[in-house]
């Protein structure tokens, strides 16, 4: 076999073993799923999950970097056209670099169930794999929104930060207001958080010192 063909053999098993973890990982959650299950599902040897991926936690990293680092790339992408432009770097202009690639980066059937799994699962699981996938992500953009925002104290706007990032998340896993129940409807979501969350950024409310 030439090191071509066993390269593509490799990635192939790569991506069944992805796929495999992907749909058990969601179906089940991470303590209920064991690498012998996704083997099986896969159709591939136990070993080939150990070889690729070195252990369950290995694993679920690589199925949730496979979906988030698109979308973290063409965030930062749009963030710094923004950047490099400083009539272009309003507070909606980052908004919209960090929220609209969710629905802007490419087909991920499964994006919103991966992300309510991964917020669903012990923070001991998540936190690693949330601090190696949005620490760039999370920085670049509370910078961004200081330049735009310097009255604004910093441990406030880090405050301000989380509660959107919280909203977003509440986002993917419901995506139609619960009191008035209606179809699934991201793109109209994410446009509502946007004006939510500029509309939170640019309070100038008391903030109390205790």
């Amino acid at each position: 076999m030439s090191k071509s063909a066993s390269h593509t053999g490799n990635a192939d098993t790569r991506e069944k073993i992805l796929d495999a973890a992907e749909t058990l990982f969601i179906e089940h959650g991470f303590a209920a799923t064991s690498l012998r299950a996704i083997a099986a599902q896969a159709e591939v040897n136990l070993a080939a999950t150990n070889y690729h991926f070195g252990s369950k936690m290995g694993l679920l990293s690589a199925v949730c970097h496979r979906t988030i680092e698109p979308i973290n790339t063409l965030r930062l992408s749009k963030l710094k056209v923004l950047e490099e432009s400083e009539d272009s770097l309003t507070i909606r202009g980052i908004l919209e670099s960090l929220f609209m690639p969710l629905i802007e980066s490419g087909p991920r059937q499964n994006l919103t169930a991966i992300m309510g799994r991964i917020y669903s699962e012990p923070e001991s699981i998540t936190k690693p794999i949330m601090e190696t996938e949005f620490s760039e992500v999370a920085m670049r953009f509370q910078a961004a929104l200081a330049k735009v925002l310097p009255d604004i104290p910093q441990d406030v706007l880090r405050w301000r930060f989380h509660f959107m990032i919280g909203s977003m998340i509440h986002l993917l896993q419901f995506q139609s207001p619960l009191i008035a129940p209606s179809p699934a409807q991201l793109t109209l979501g994410i446009h509502e958080l946007i004006e939510y969350s500029i509309a939170g950024l640019t309070h100038h409310g008391v903030t109390p010192d205790a």
